[in-house]
């Protein structure tokens, strides 16, 4: 009989253990789930990219905000509508920004 209250108490103990950690092992694969999700908020709040229109043709811009980078990159005819793109981002970026022209001849 005393042996058989002694099974009893471990055979609890290990159904409320396994609960236990049934219980906890759900919430911190949600907690981890989260955490990603929240990377990718981040990330996509962090890195942002459009597409601006200067004199006509389409330049690809993406914003690293928390580098602080503009990258411009598209195409231009001749070394005079370059220097127009580049100067017109530069001028109409944030003063704390650097502005990466990315340009090339053609199209």
């Amino acid at each position: 009989m005393r042996s058989m209250k002694g099974l009893k108490k471990v055979v609890c103990f290990a159904v409320v253990a396994v609960i236990s950690m049934g219980i906890l092992g759900v919430s911190n694969a949600e907690a981890t789930r989260r955490a990603r999700d929240l990377d990718h908020v981040v990330e996509t709040k962090i890195l942002s990219s459009r597409k601006v229109e200067v004199g006509g043709k389409l330049f690809d811009v993406c914003i690293n905000q928390a580098e602080k980078t503009i990258t411009v990159k598209g195409y231009v005819n001749d070394w005079e509508e370059m220097d127009k793109v580049e100067g017109y981002f530069k001028h109409r970026a944030p003063s704390d920004y650097q502005v990466i022209c990315q340009l090339d001849f053609g199209y």
